[in-house]
């Protein structure tokens, strides 16, 4: 197991303004979710880090917790709670960055333009990186996109604030621990759709094909979390996420390849990069080939889905490229930015050449 011992002495992230690190409260947010599992990678890389967020977050060993206290509001943009959420994070951030001095620290936003009037990093001379950016809309000098699909689709963006920083991001796939799921002993009859209830999700789809196929469907729109939901997943025939529009990564399709399970999406956004066609799922585009996936996904190999799964969206495998970009966003911050000496990300600090 990596232990990181590069130049960053202090990681502040910059947490969910409206939830608290809770995932078992909030089982189907999936900023909650992004922030919790970047701890468990610091946490396991025993890199020193420290949590902004409300009261009853559970912060995963190693880490330090920083309570803003509880939200007047829910959150909107440019509303009165995100003013009063700037002035809380700046506050506590200014006081953490001036007790750590001099060392080297970095910002880590998870949750994009709620935290994007934040001031006290640049004052401390601290990058601020947008990690795992799965939203509509980026505004840090260093992001991390979670598919090269949605870097694409945010590239379009002409605005400056999109294209002056291009050089400096990286791609990194979401990940998850992979000893939340599981292969069952036992697979059920049915199939399941488990996303957030709007039409854009394909749920329909789902149910249209395992209405024609005579297959039980099971649909979760929210509330179901920890075992209770691997369970859930590990049983079903396959996953049904037919995204309509451009998924910037889709957890539920990795959460059951983790679990061995074949997911049937459409076939854009990223699954084209999470999705092996006729290995661990089926990329569709017309009833006949949602049809045909739902009727050969039992011929898959749950083993192999599984081994995949976890070769390419653990934990373990984010860890080296996010701890490499880390010393790659310091580098570049302080050393010459695009003329950097060192400004290398992960790939290339360890290539071995051809042989």
């Amino acid at each position: 197991m990596i232990t990181y011992d590069g130049p960053i002495q202090c990681v502040h992230i910059l947490g969910h303004p409206d939830r608290p690190l809770n995932l078992a409260r909030f089982p189907g947010d999936a900023q909650v979710f992004n922030c919790l599992n970047l701890c468990k990678l610091l946490s396991l890389a025993k890199a020193p880090f420290i949590y902004y967020g409300l009261p009853g977050s559970h912060v995963p060993s190693g880490g330090r917790f920083v309570d803003l206290g509880h939200p007047s509001e829910p959150w909107k943009h440019r509303n009165e709670r995100h003013q009063e959420y700037t002035l809380q994070m700046d506050r506590a951030l200014r006081k953490e960055l001036e007790q750590h001095g001099d060392c080297p620290q970095l910002v880590a936003s998870m949750y994009g333009c709620a935290q994007g009037d934040i001031e006290a990093p640049n004052e401390f001379g601290a990058p601020i990186v947008e990690a795992m950016v799965g939203y509509d809309h980026c505004w840090a000098p260093y992001r991390v996109f979670p598919s090269y699909s949605h870097q694409s689709v945010l590239y379009t963006d002409t605005s400056e604030r999109v294209q002056e920083s291009i050089w400096f991001d990286t791609v990194i796939p979401h990940f998850v621990d992979k000893h939340d799921y599981w292969l069952a002993d036992r697979i059920g009859d049915y199939a399941l759709f488990m996303g957030r209830d709007t039409a854009d999700k394909g749920c329909h789809v789902a149910e249209e094909i395992c209405g024609r196929a005579d297959v039980p469907l099971r649909i979760v729109h929210g509330g179901v979390g920890g075992a209770e939901k691997t369970d859930l997943i590990s049983r079903a025939v396959a996953v049904f996420m037919p995204t309509i529009y451009v998924e910037p990564f889709g957890y539920v399709a990795v959460e059951a390849q983790m679990c061995g399970v074949p997911a049937i999406t459409t076939d854009w956004g990223a699954f084209s990069e999470t999705v092996e066609q006729g290995k661990t799922g089926f990329r569709c585009r017309s009833a006949a080939e949602f049809t045909f996936a739902l009727e050969h996904a039992p011929e898959l190999d749950r083993k192999y889905i599984r081994d995949r799964a976890v070769r390419l969206y653990s934990i373990e495998a984010a860890m080296p490229a996010y701890l490499a970009y880390f010393d790659y966003v310091w580098e570049t911050h302080h050393s010459g930015g695009f003329y950097a000496e060192k400004g290398l990300r992960h790939a290339f600090q360890n290539w071995r050449g051809s042989k």
